[in-house]
């Protein structure tokens, strides 16, 4: 009877303990989740609020001069010779304006639609992460419970396996992260 009781409260300090781990880790992923979510909101601003035209463009409206003199060859350096200064604008200056706030626009949707994609790909990897430490967390506890060591041994590896890729998941997150980093940098 003894036996039965204490068994009976090691199963449910056992249930507890996955209950408190399972809702530990519910609310890590819904925190990651939440801070993918502002990430990609505020790249998404950053990317839409960048300039239509960098200071470089303004110059196109600049008009062209040019100063000539005119006068015969042997007397270039006579005080009678004429200057003429001729300034000109090209109308298809404008025409590139429309151009670069096109290609603007054009570069900006993909850099959108970018850090959107790599949103996905990073909310699909932080799924796999909870998935992988939740299977970590039984293989381990299955190691455990197991009294034959070379079983055990085998189960350990393989929690080892898992470990190292949940490890390379954790880099691709942050791989990921960086990359929407730096197409914001390259739109700014």
């Amino acid at each position: 009877m003894n036996k039965i009781i204490n068994t009976f409260i090691i199963a449910i300090i056992f249930i507890q303990s996955i209950g408190l781990s399972a809702e530990e880790s519910k609310n890590n992923k819904e925190n990651e989740m939440r801070d993918l979510k502002k990430t990609l909101v505020e790249s998404k601003r950053r990317i839409n609020d960048t300039d239509t035209y960098r200071w470089k463009d303004s110059l196109r409206f600049l008009p062209e001069v040019s100063v000539s003199r005119r006068s015969p060859y042997d007397q270039v350096n006579s005080p009678d010779t004429e200057t003429y200064v001729s300034a000109s604008v090209t109308l298809n200056q404008f025409y590139d304006m429309t151009d670069i706030a096109d290609k603007k626009k054009a570069e900006r949707r993909k850099a959108v639609r970018k850090v959107e994609s790599l949103g996905y790909s990073i909310e699909k990897l932080i799924e796999r992460k909870y998935l992988m430490t939740d299977q970590i967390w039984k293989m381990k506890q299955i190691v455990k419970s197991i009294e034959e060591p070379i079983e055990a041994a085998n189960r350990q590896e393989k929690v080892d396996q898992l470990q190292l890729q949940l490890n390379e998941t954790f880099i691709e997150i942050e791989k990921l992260f960086a990359e929407i980093e730096y197409v914001c940098v390259e739109m700014e």
